[in-house]
């Protein structure tokens, strides 16, 4: 059984991905096919307005002391822009908030999950988010950043602890482009995918909401 864990990094998508379905043969690897079943750090669905997404609102109030770690999403109507300050323009009108640069940056990957997932369905592509898997895997917040050393050793441990080989992953060669960070996050998803499959993931928001074509919108753990 095929699972993977995918996280955007600036090479593209770095995946950690096992074929036996046992996190301990997790490998590393770059991925142009978003197909396979995996678990994604991406939004899954868009709201037409006027209010925001309710699962990104179940994830900060999961992750006290670290909301700032989930971006605000756009307005499904922003995402055909592709200049920033339409872009805003347009999420404000619909959300009654001006866009995040952060979060334009992350449009070409967002419209190519957003084909995908439209695609394939979430059966085969589901939304996760590394900090609401560390969060799971510990039983609160991890609140270390995962860009610093003893971040990244906190997060690597929990993932060992968890069955996922993350020191292996962490110490063989990486692709061009793909840092220490994203090896744990793309992991992490790795981890929920696994859970995912066995029935004992948890998701946010408890009850989804769906967009208008019909994504449901949450995040899996």
């Amino acid at each position: 059984m095929k699972l993977a864990g995918l996280d955007g990094c600036p090479a593209g998508w770095v995946a950690v991905v096992t074929v036996t379905g046992q996190l301990v043969d997790a490998k590393v690897q770059m991925v142009q096919d978003l197909a396979a079943f995996a678990v994604i750090d991406m939004p899954n669905g868009l709201v037409d307005g006027p209010d925001p997404r309710d699962v990104d609102l179940s994830m900060r109030a999961r992750l006290k002391g670290k909301a700032s770690s989930v971006f605000p999403t756009s307005a499904r109507q922003a995402l055909a822009e592709i200049v920033y300050f339409d872009a805003s323009v347009v999420n404000a009108q619909v959300l009654g908030k001006k866009l995040p640069k952060q979060t334009f940056m992350l449009f070409p990957k967002l419209r190519e999950v957003d084909r995908v997932v439209r695609a394939v369905g979430q059966d085969r592509l589901r939304e996760g988010h590394p900090e609401v898997s560390f969060a799971e895997m510990a039983g609160d917040p991890v609140l270390s950043r995962k860009r610093q050393p003893d971040g990244q050793a906190e997060r690597a441990a929990l993932l060992e602890r968890a069955g996922d080989p993350a020191g292996d992953l962490l110490a063989a060669p990486r692709p061009y482009g793909v840092a220490a960070d994203d090896v744990l996050d793309a992991a992490a998803m790795l981890w929920t995918a696994w859970r995912f499959r066995r029935g004992a993931h948890v998701a946010y928001p408890p009850v989804p909401s769906r967009d208008g074509t019909g994504l449901e919108m949450s995040v899996i753990a």
